[in-house]
């Protein structure tokens, strides 16, 4: 069996595959031995045999979870290769869930191999589910809904206000509802303390976060993450925040050591004029290098929180100390 869950609402998505996981420990496997997760940027065709092929530990099914392979590994002709796996050797005796953050891009066929569109296809006629950003009325019933399923009350313009707040950001939305209904209580969570407990997306935020680490200033740097954290945004969505920006600063680096001119960064990389002035700014604190180990290192944290390997928190806490104290 394979499923194939994929979109930028990683929320809804990890919940789907939470739903899918406790499900099979429950029919085949309670005390989870037999669940496996692949990194899919590394992943190679040997490795992805070596779990499917085994049969199950006292069960009769294995569950392995392959992330990402479709976005971010990069090795030649491995999607080919899983293809033929998939199509000719696999027994089909486990489940094997492919979990990708956003696949969008490949759906429109931009800039692909026709070996990726080829796997995409046979993914897509899986048991595939999309998982698109809510907005609007979807995004509100949804915040209705988390509410009332933890035991809360909320009223129609306290939702409002909260979705206007926290936007498609669900990590967010769920870290801030579980907030307000510990102070509410049993009474009805009304607009106004959504304004009193509730911070704007991190969006608006991140710019005085990296100006703080371009800077060095290790204690406004953990000051403003700490803030963050306060407000109810997630670690995985402040770490998100984090990764774009500094994704950013590498490609602009890269640009202005070419060609120093913000209207040349804002054409290539399809930002305002005004974020690319800042971007140019706080690349030039960095060398190229400095922001390929950031980079990297944001990219370990992810999979760290992701594994459970260290706690999140600490995780964010010692990548502002590291990256403020580097010279």
């Amino acid at each position: 069996m394979i499923l194939f869950l994929y979109g930028p609402d990683t929320y809804r998505s990890r919940q789907r595959l939470a739903y899918y996981r406790e499900g099979f420990k429950k029919k085949y496997d309670p005390r989870g031995l037999n669940i496996a997760r692949l990194d899919g940027e590394k992943l190679t065709l040997e490795e992805l045999r070596t779990h499917v092929g085994q049969a199950g530990f006292l069960s009769s099914k294995r569950f392995i979870v392959v992330e990402n392979l479709l976005g971010k590994n990069k090795k030649k002709n491995i999607q080919k290769a899983v293809l033929e796996y998939l199509d000719t050797d696999w027994a089909d005796d486990n489940v094997l869930v492919f979990w990708e953050e956003d696949v969008a891009g490949k759906r429109r066929g931009k800039k692909n191999s026709p070996a990726t569109d080829t796997l995409l296809g046979r993914l897509l006629k899986a048991k595939a589910e999309e998982f698109p950003p809510l907005a609007g009325e979807q995004l509100n019933a949804w915040i209705r809904a988390a509410v009332r399923e933890r035991g809360g009350r909320i009223a129609a313009p306290a939702v409002l206000e909260l979705a206007s707040l926290v936007g498609s950001d669900l990590w967010s939305a769920s870290t801030n509802i579980d907030k307000l209904i510990a102070f509410c209580g049993q009474r009805e969570i009304a607009a106004a303390d959504v304004r009193t407990h509730v911070t704007g997306a991190f969006d608006e935020n991140i710019f005085h976060f990296t100006d703080a680490i371009a800077a060095r200033d290790a204690k406004r740097s953990m000051q403003l993450l700490h803030d963050q954290l306060d407000a109810g945004n997630h670690e995985l969505y402040i770490l998100t925040m984090l990764t774009r920006q500094f994704r950013i600063l590498l490609q602009v680096r890269e640009i202005i050591d070419q060609e120093p001119n913000y209207h040349t960064v804002a054409t290539r990389l399809g930002i305002h004029p005004f974020v690319a002035q800042k971007a140019i700014r706080d690349a030039r604190r960095f060398t190229l290098q400095e922001l390929k180990t950031i980079y990297a290192q944001l990219l370990e944290i992810d999979l760290s929180i992701k594994t459970g390997r260290a706690e999140p928190r600490l995780l964010l806490d010692l990548f502002v100390a590291r990256t403020c104290g580097a010279q």
